[in-house]
């Protein structure tokens, strides 16, 4: 090596040498690199669950194994959102889905995660008006099962801003914001007489008694409205029309597509695919 003083080439000689030597003994280089999918999900799931979880179903371990490493490695490096958040997401999904016995682990998930307890409590209040009594009761049983076992001090403080006399209005209020209040009024007057009951409901209790609630924002409870609506199916004028509303209260495209992304092992893809359709047709790529 002409040019290079001898000294200098030794010490560059000796600087690689300790370098690869250093880099062999270091145990999260090599598998990083060469960490398969069956690791890396293996690895998120003792995160969230501890190793002696309840995730994989005894009796069929390949099936687990195809399950857990889409959720819990192509999903979940796919998605761009923290655990906290697929935590909640999946939480929606499973209250959706009458899938009551898999709310408490997430619960505890969610919370060892970073989450509190009243966001999760929240977020299963806010999917009550869309998914129904019927199924959000049991959810809501489930997740205080899941609260014990995570430790959490019972009950948690009441989060409610209105009254009787005021729910109406701030509900009127809160869909105005929203929707518009254009919309909403042109709504009300094509409305026949003997249903306009139904209007008044949803001012006083789907946006009065949920959405004015403390601890979420509406970007927050606008999502999970779209996760809810997107999990039962059959929704779709009102998955696109609160598609719309997300775009509205500052929802990206790109917020509803990650959230898309966590939802689609749960809820399968025909479901996935006419969510997408909603998305392209309300909020299309540019």
């Amino acid at each position: 090596m002409k040019g290079f003083p001898q000294n200098l080439i030794l010490a560059l000689a000796l600087i690689a040498s300790t370098y690869a030597a250093g880099m062999s003994g270091v145990g999260f280089a090599a598998s990083s690199i060469n960490c398969d999918r069956t690791s890396a999900s293996t690895q998120v799931i003792e995160n969230l669950y501890g190793k002696n979880n309840s995730i994989a179903f005894s009796g069929d371990d390949e099936a687990s194994k195809l399950m857990q490493n889409f959720i819990y490695n192509d999903v979940n490096k796919q998605s761009r959102l923290t655990l906290a958040q697929q935590e909640l997401i999946t939480l929606v999904v499973l209250a959706a889905s009458s899938t009551t016995q898999d709310i408490p682990l997430h619960v505890q998930a969610a919370i060892k995660a970073g989450t509190a307890p009243e966001e999760v409590r929240e977020t299963i209040l806010q999917a009550t008006p869309y998914i129904g009594i019927a199924k959000a009761r049991p959810a809501l049983i489930a997740m205080q099962k899941g609260f014990k076992k995570a430790g959490v001090k019972l009950p948690l403080s009441d989060a409610a801003t209105v009254t009787d006399s005021t729910r109406y209005d701030n509900g009127l209020k809160v869909q105005k914001q929203i929707f518009g209040a254009e919309h909403i009024d042109r709504g009300t007057s094509n409305t026949p007489a003997d249903a306009k009951f139904i209007r008044e409901f949803l001012a006083a209790n789907c946006f009065g008694d949920y959405y004015t609630r403390k601890v979420l924002d509406l970007k927050q409870r606008e999502m999970i409205t779209f996760i809810a609506l997107a999990s039962l199916g059959g929704c779709d004028s009102q998955l696109r029309s609160h598609v719309g509303a997300n775009i509205s209260v500052g929802n990206s495209r790109q917020d509803l597509l990650n959230t898309l992304t966590v939802m689609l092992p749960y809820i399968g893809y025909p479901r996935t695919l006419n969510t997408l359709s909603a998305i392209n047709a309300v909020a299309p790529a540019k």
